[in-house]
């Protein structure tokens, strides 16, 4: 039985967990309708509160806090349906290495976002996120733990590492077994880093 794409747009909704973020583009991607019938049943849907409008082609399940209200989306659910939308790549910003590894609880206010997109500037929901345009060797490096170590350094500063930063970088290559890869690496890292790779990869020459 071929139901209408308001029912089939209601139905896709109640699936999404709280907090996801959606456009009407992937739902039309998905063949729930055409975009006149997909907006006309988001529509609706706002109407009865079921989700958020957050800004022009962007759509919310909303968040609750009991003693807060309505909470606002996370970025990371921002820019999930921005990449759904675009079908482009969108990498985390270079600061999250740090913190990934340890060395800062610090957050950026306005995160700068790696991407094969064109560069561009997203206010939703309260959010400034910034995408910025990286080449194929810059994209990737979330899954590769030596450019996790080269994102980190740039983060902290050529003037700010402190031992105890190296100390734990130090400790990081040695658990996951990644000295041979980061010297290749140290070979192609800014000329100031490179005493801060020594420094890291010096225990693990003395142990071969």
């Amino acid at each position: 039985m071929t139901i209408s794409a308001a029912e089939a747009v209601r139905r896709y909704i109640r699936r999404l967990e709280s907090g996801s973020v959606f456009t009407p583009a992937e739902l039309v991607q998905k063949r729930l309708g055409t975009y006149p019938g997909v907006r006309s049943a988001l529509e609706r849907l706002v109407a009865t509160g079921s989700i958020r409008r957050l800004s022009k082609g962007y759509y919310d399940v909303p968040r609750t806090n009991p003693r807060i209200g309505l909470l606002s989306p996370t970025p990371e659910a921002i820019i999930a349906a921005h990449a759904r939308k675009t079908g482009g790549t969108i990498e985390r910003p270079a600061l999250d290495a740090a913190n990934k590894l340890g060395l800062t609880t610090q957050v950026t206010a306005r995160p700068v976002y790696r991407t094969n997109l064109f560069p561009r500037e997203l206010r939703i929901a309260g959010h400034h996120i910034r995408l910025r345009t990286a080449g194929p060797r810059t994209l990737g490096r979330d899954n590769d733990p030596a450019e996790l170590i080269i994102d980190a350094l740039r983060t902290i500063g050529r003037e700010s590492i402190t031992r105890k930063e190296i100390a734990t970088l130090r400790q990081f290559v040695r658990e996951h077994q990644l000295d041979r890869k980061l010297k290749r690496r140290a070979a192609r890292a800014p000329s100031w880093m490179v005493p801060h790779l020594d420094a890291i990869l010096e225990r693990s020459d003395e142990h071969g």
